[in-house]
This record gives C-alpha cells, structure tokens and sequence, in this order.
C-alpha cells in the first residue's frame, strides 16, 4: 500500500458524506463542519508531505491538494448554504478526485516503467470501448461550454461576450462553466459577477488539461465545448460544430478553423482584419459571410489543437482525459491525437466554421512563467518515451502535393492511392479530404514497415500491408496506381538502391499519374547551423542528426539521377523552407554564391538549395 492510500481513502469518504449532508439537507451541519474541518487537515498534510517528494506529478499534485484545502476553507467560511454547496460541489470534491487519480498515476504507473506499456495498452481499449458503446441520453443539458483562464481578463472578457451574444442560452439547454485557473488579475471578480451557475476559482495555478480536468467532474451536456479565454465565438459557430456530430460517426472532437497567423497546424485561413480587439466588429462580418454549413469543408485530421473543441461527453469514463504527465502544455494535443487516432476516433476540422484566436495567451503565459523553449524541450521526450516514435518528425505531411494534384488528370473512377510509410497518416487524410470536396471515390492502399506506426494507419487506410522492408517492393505490389505517396523522408527509410526503387514505383502508375517524395536538405542553411553547437537547436531539436538510423543523401545528385531517369520534364521539385531558428541566412548565401563562382540561373539553383529545408520531388508518367 502507499503512504497516501489511507489518507485518501478516508478523505473519500468525508467527502462522500458532506456531498450526502448537502444535498439531502441543504447545509453544512455542525458534524458535516467537523467532518470538512478533519478534511482539510488531511489533504493538508499530503501537501506538506508532496512538499519534500520528487516526480513527475508531485508538484502538481501538491498543488491540487493545496487548492483543495482552500476551497474546503471557504465553504466552511461560506455566509449562505448555498455558497457552501457551490464551493464544494464545484471545486473540492472534483479537485479532490483528480488529486485522487494524479497521486495513483504518479506512485503506481510513472514510477513503474514495466507497467507503462501495459497501461498504455488498457487506456487505448478504454478508448475504443467508449467509441463502440451507445450514447448515453440522460443528460440534463444539450451542451457544457467550459471557459478556463489563466490572466488576461481582458481577453476573458471579449469571449465571454461573444458567447453570450452568439450562442442561444435562451432555452436552458446550455450550461456555461468558468474555471479561473490561479489568477493573479481581475479574472476570480470578473467570472463571479456572471449570471451561470458553475464557477471554479482556484487560488494556485494547475494548468487545466484540455479544460476538462477539473471540469468533467461536473459538466452535465451531451455535448462538451472547451472555448479558450483568448478565442472570439462567431454567428452559428456551436451549431455548426454540432452539425459535424449529427451527420458523422465515430468523431470526438471537432474544431472550428481560425486566423491563420495565430494558429500552427495548417488550421487556419486568410482573413482581411487585424487581429485587435479593435477589428472585432469586422472579423464577425468576416465570419458572418464564412459560417455557411457544408459538409465538403469538413476535413479529417490525423492531428489537431483544439483552442475551441466540441467533444461527445464521455467523461464517465476515467480514462477519456489528457495525459497529465504534459505538465508544461506543449505535445499534450500530440498525444491525446495519437491516442485518437489508434483507438478509431475520427478529428475533425470544420473549415465551415469560424471562430477568432487571439493567439495562445493562456497558454504563453503559463510557457513564459516556465522559460522560454523549457516546455519544447521538456515535453518532447515525453512523447517519445510513451510513443516510441517523434511528435514532430512523424506527422507525414506532404510539402507542395496541393500544387501537384492540381496538375493531375484522373479518368476513371474510384481514384487509386498508394501510400507508403504513411507515418500519423497526416498527407494520408490531406489526399482524401481534397477527393472528398471533390466528390470523387477513393480507395488508399498502405504499406508500412514500422511496426510503430501501424496502429496510426489501421483506421485510416482502405487496405493495409506490413512488410518487413521495402527492399521486394515490386513483388508486393498489384495493379496500377493513379498517385504513389511516399509518407516519410527519403533519409529515414532502409532503400538500399533508391532509383531502382522509383523504377518500381513508376512501373505502377498509371499514365499522368505520379509519385512523391520527400527528403531532408541536410546542404541547407538551417539544416548547416542546426548541426553546429548552438543553443536553440540543441534544446529544441536534441536529435537533428542522430549517429544512427538517418541518411544524408545528396540532394542535388539524387535530382539529377531521378531527370536522367525519367527526364526533365516528368520531375519537379519544390523546397520548402521550415526553420527559422537562424539569423544570417542572405549572407550565407551571397558568401556561399561567390566561393562558387555562381551567377544567373546557377546562383538561383544555389539559392533553393541553400533554402530549403525539405526537398519535395515529384516524378509524372508520361505519354509514351
């Protein structure tokens, strides 16, 4: 047994008996004060024990215990019965019940690596066990909108108001829950003078996973909306995203789109307003004339952040929450995606719905309070230790495919896809999200050879392959394809022979069809200062060129052999530039230009080289 199981355990049951007395009798009775009072000293005293203990959760747990103690204090201090039931029903019993599940994840899982596979395991069934089981319908309300906060009352404020000005509160199937998350400004005064009921002010800072973490214990909708503090609803905003729901299966969570400048992930979209509160009025035109419902602008994701999400309420299930060992925000989103993806869950990004995001302020303040790049660094082996693959390098996006499918011509249906090493299967959804608005069929065929990577594919696919290696491609593969993506870079997959590889590939299109490929620019710029010893790339990237298992393969040769093979005419490359860690990069270039001697057509040649962080090649079937 643990040295808090006890104490938990009698914790439990106070709480259990207060939450009787004040819901059968209405008020804290003298036994029920007492009974609180013992509570109070107990969880006070894990606190002070946390105080001398390390892991991954100590501080966090401290901090839950310590929120806990406070909110007990003022329903003990409470002036009304009612105040009393409302501290305790909204913040000590559910702060008390996730302290309960952080201390067994800390003392019973993380510190016990040989039982985090199996865990991983059980959570991922627990998963697709809620996708595969009825709905519940008993659910006192429609939707649970919950607004967290950390600061910024200003911005606090400016969502609220949009909320209650865009969304219909009229009929009372809509319940609105705050949490202001430890704030130090005006946002406790400004939360509390609302009308809604459920309000959680916390006194320490706990950084709110999702916004449900505390939050599950109490919402009542079937529906559950996280709407960050820094996001501005819009005209039909939540009926749009409940449509989504209506009209789909399998989905969890659906998020709008936004301004493209304060969102990462290719989520958002060009606006024609600033991004001030100034131009609110314009961006809600904006909005206006975007917010049509239409299902061909729904777009499957392998991986989305949800500033503003509308998820199914499945929080009777324990394990239907964010990993709390992201204690510093970033790659939380990653994981619960992954976590998505391979229990069957569909994410959805509805590019019908408009919501403004400020821009991470929430967020940025908790990232700054920390340090700056602290969090990238800290989380990101978080990932890879439970994952066993990289959150970034793992995505399998597609540089410039959009530009290349513009230019294809399919005869017949349905449209044949291959895709191999699809990775999260990230391009995988970006081809049959462009079919799909397209209305045309298409059937993907996958072939991966990392076994870490198959559950990723396994619902994402119409078909799927493990092979051991690519080396017997050409035994392996069937019939022709309209489009053969390769998912990863060149540089991390086993080829030994790369253009008898493309050979094999080409073999297998169909006339005007193509393949692509991409492959780390390890000659350019910021690749170069990447591999020197420098601070930020050694934080943010710690493995950039790792001793083993990534090939530095020429790019300019390898172009040139794959014209000679296919000509001039069938390759195309595009360089994509993706870091900008560096300063310095033009007189890179004009020093790099003048040792070579380079000048016209040659110096621009140089100049993409020198730029592009990824090469992307793509290699048509001509007319013979």
């Amino acid at each position: 047994m643990q040295w808090y199981e006890e104490i938990m355990e009698a914790a439990q049951e106070a709480i259990d008996y207060v939450g009787a007395v004040l819901h059968e009798n209405g008020v804290l009775t003298v036994p029920a004060q007492q009974v609180l009072t013992d509570f109070v000293a107990a969880v006070g005293a894990v606190a002070e024990y946390l105080a001398g203990e390390e892991g991954t959760l100590i501080e966090k747990c401290r901090r839950y215990a310590l929120n806990a103690v406070h909110s007990a204090e003022k329903a003990l201090a409470a002036e009304t019965s009612e105040e009393a039931l409302s501290y305790f029903s909204y913040e000590v019993r559910p702060l008390f019940l996730d302290l309960h599940y952080q201390l067994d994840l800390e003392y019973n899982i993380l510190r016990h690596p040989e039982r985090e596979e199996e865990y991983l395991a059980q959570t991922l069934a627990a998963f697709e066990a809620a996708r595969k089981r009825p709905r519940r319908t008993d659910f006192k309300y429609r939707v649970s909108i919950i607004v967290p906060a950390y600061n910024k009352v200003e911005f606090s404020r400016c969502a609220i108001e949009s909320l209650f000005r865009h969304t219909d509160f009229s009929r009372g199937d809509i319940e609105l829950i705050t949490i202001n998350d430890g704030s130090s400004d005006e946002t406790e005064e400004y939360f509390n003078s609302l009308p809604h009921e459920k309000k959680i002010n916390l006194k320490y800072n706990v950084y709110n996973h999702l916004g449900w973490g505390i939050a599950r214990h109490i919402v009542e909708g079937e529906y559950v909306v996280y709407f960050s503090n820094d996001a501005v609803a819009t005209p039909r905003w939540l009926e749009n995203l409940l449509a989504v729901h209506a009209a789909e299966q399998d989905v969890f969570w659906v998020v709008p789109t936004c301004n493209e400048e304060c969102i990462s992930n290719a989520q958002g979209i060009p606006v024609d307003y600033a991004n001030t509160f100034e131009d609110m009025e314009k961006m809600q035109a904006f909005a206006a004339r975007n917010n049509v419902s239409n299902p061909l602008l729904w777009e499957e994701r392998a991986i989305l952040m949800p500033f503003v999400s509308v998820v199914p309420n499945l929080f009777d299930v324990p394990e239907i929450r964010a990993d709390y060992r992201y204690t510093m925000c970033d790659f939380e989103d990653d994981d619960f995606s992954a976590m998505l993806r391979r229990s069957g869950f569909r994410q959805i990004l509805a590019k019908d719905t408009f919501v403004h995001h400020f821009g991470g302020m929430t967020l940025n303040e908790v990232r700054t309070k920390r340090g700056k790049y602290k969090s990238i660094v800290s989380m990101r082996p978080v990932f890879y230790e439970k994952w066993k693959v990289d959150p970034w390098e793992s995505r399998g996006h597609l540089y410039f495919v959009d530009v290349f499918l513009k230019e294809l011509c399919v005869l017949h249906v349905p449209v044949r896809i291959l895709i191999i090493e699809p990775r999260f299967c990230e391009g995988l959804l970006y081809i049959r999200n462009h079919f799909r608005r397209l209305q045309k069929k298409v059937v993907i065929d996958a072939i991966v050879t990392d076994a870490h990577y198959l559950a990723d594919v396994q619902y994402m696919a119409d078909s799927v392959r493990r092979l051991p290696s690519l080396d017997h491609l050409a035994e392996e593969l069937f019939g022709c394809y309209d489009i053969i993506l390769i998912g990863a870079a060149l540089n991390d997959l086993d080829i030994p022979h790369i253009i008898p590889f493309f050979q094999t590939c080409h073999e297998h299109l169909h006339v005007h069809g193509f393949i692509y490929a991409s492959l780390h620019n390890f000659n350019s710029f910021e690749h170069t200062m990447e591999s020197l010893t420098n601070e930020i790339p050694f934080l943010a990237y710690p493995l950039i060129l790792p001793l083993e298992g990534r090939r530095i393969l020429p790019t300019a040769r390898l172009v040139e052999a794959l014209k000679v093979q296919f000509s001039t005419d069938a390759v195309r490359v595009g360089y994509m530039s993706v870091g900008h860690n560096f300063e310095g990069g033009g007189t890179f270039i004009n020093v790099t230009g003048q040792l070579l001697d380079a000048s016209g057509d040659e110096k621009g040649r140089v100049q993409q080289l020198l730029m592009g962080d990824v090469v992307a090649v793509r290699i048509k079937k001509q007319d013979i």
